[in-house]
């Protein structure tokens, strides 16, 4: 043992600490420890010899009375009382308590209320669900669309952020629907080609706390209400979607697909979420052809197995090793089933795109879209 070692258990046995054979023996031997040890004891002493000097005060005889309760806690009688400060100044310190503590309630109240993401919430009346998506104020024009197959028709929404004026944004807005009536092709998919192809955008101000109505032509109104956030959320195309896949769901969100460790796309902030059951996803890569993915199995689809929890799903097409990552587990099922289609691409030669796919009717969806 070192003495620095024994200065320790020298401070811990005027604690009141008991101390070890091995430090007794260092003591008996070591001159500087043993010094040490005699000036822990002179302070000691001198502390318990003031301590002791120190006598009680006696308190003065007097008449103890009760002083009055409305004087004695009523503060705010002290305001026609004499005050070591002026009384301008004492009413501003009041006027700033007030203030800040309406403030502090104001920020837990709204916690990132004011943040640089605009997150706008689509509320359809046929619908059991409100549509989300988010928008950044801060970084130029940002925009989101959604599209809702379950309804009498289809349905397309746009937002486009413009500009930001103090609790007030600018958006522009454009909606289509069709009628199931009037719909030529009799498949259900969420993704449109042209869905907003020659559809005026309509620019609206909406104002916070505040619900703004936007019609539909042939189909009614959309709600349309919105919240900032101080952060863009992981799912900007569906901020309350959980990273855990419920019960029956299946989707792809935000996909990078690798062929032979090369990369062919990388699609962040794109998902797909398929509407109706047993509805697979389509990923279309100029190119690269069409890839579908599916819960259920169908024609010439391959079965490949999913790990619980995986986002990733490795396949074999035309002899090459692919690899799909996606920004969340994908299903909770064991097993998916895969197609790719090398020479397929749609006739109006539309770049990549991402969506649902009825996957039971694949044939007379690869013939009739345009």
């Amino acid at each position: 043992m070192n003495c620095a070692e024994a200065a320790e258990c020298v401070s811990a046995l005027f604690d009141g600490e008991p101390i070890s054979r091995e430090v007794v023996a260092h003591l008996s031997d070591c001159k500087e420890c043993r010094a040490r040890l005699n000036d822990y004891a002179e302070m000691g002493a001198e502390l318990r010899e003031a301590a002791s000097g120190a006598g009680a005060q006696t308190i003065p005889e007097g008449r103890w009375r009760l002083a009055e309760p409305a004087a004695a806690t009523n503060w705010l009688r002290k305001w026609r009382g004499t005050m070591r400060i002026p009384r301008f100044a004492f009413a501003l310190m009041l006027i700033a308590i007030f203030a800040l503590s309406g403030g502090l309630a104001l920020v837990k109240a709204r916690p990132g209320g004011n943040g640089p993401v605009l997150l706008l919430s689509f509320k359809i009346p046929q619908g059991d669900k409100a549509w989300d998506c988010a928008l950044r104020t801060d970084r130029g024009p940002d925009s989101c669309a959604f599209f809702g197959a379950n309804l009498p028709g289809e349905l397309a929404v746009s937002a486009r952020f413009i500009r930001r004026e103090g609790e007030r944004v600018q958006l522009g807005i454009k909606t289509n629907f069709t009628p199931a009536a009037a719909m030529q092709r009799q498949y259900t998919h969420t993704f449109e080609l042209k869905m907003f192809d020659g559809i005026s955008e309509q620019e609206y101000w909406l104002e916070r706390e505040e619900k703004l109505n936007v019609p539909v032509a042939q189909f009614g109104t959309v709600e349309v209400s919105g919240e900032y956030l101080d952060h863009m959320p992981v799912m900007a195309s569906n901020p309350r979607e959980t990273l855990d896949p419920g019960k029956a769901e299946f989707r792809i969100l935000s996909p990078v697909l690798i062929r032979d460790h090369q990369m062919l796309v990388n699609m962040a902030r794109a998902m797909a979420i398929p509407d109706e059951k047993d509805n697979g996803v389509m990923l279309h890569i100029p190119r690269e052809g069409l890839f579908i993915f599916s819960p259920v199995p169908f024609e010439e689809g391959a079965e490949v197995a999913v790990r619980h929890g995986s986002n990733q799903i490795e396949f074999t097409a035309e002899g090459k090793s692919y690899l799909l990552v996606t920004g969340a587990p994908i299903t909770r099922a064991e097993h998916v089933w895969v197609r790719h289609l090398p020479d397929w691409h749609p006739s109006n030669n539309q770049g990549w795109f991402l969506g649902g796919v009825n996957v039971q009717r694949l044939r007379e969806f690869l013939e009739k879209v345009p």
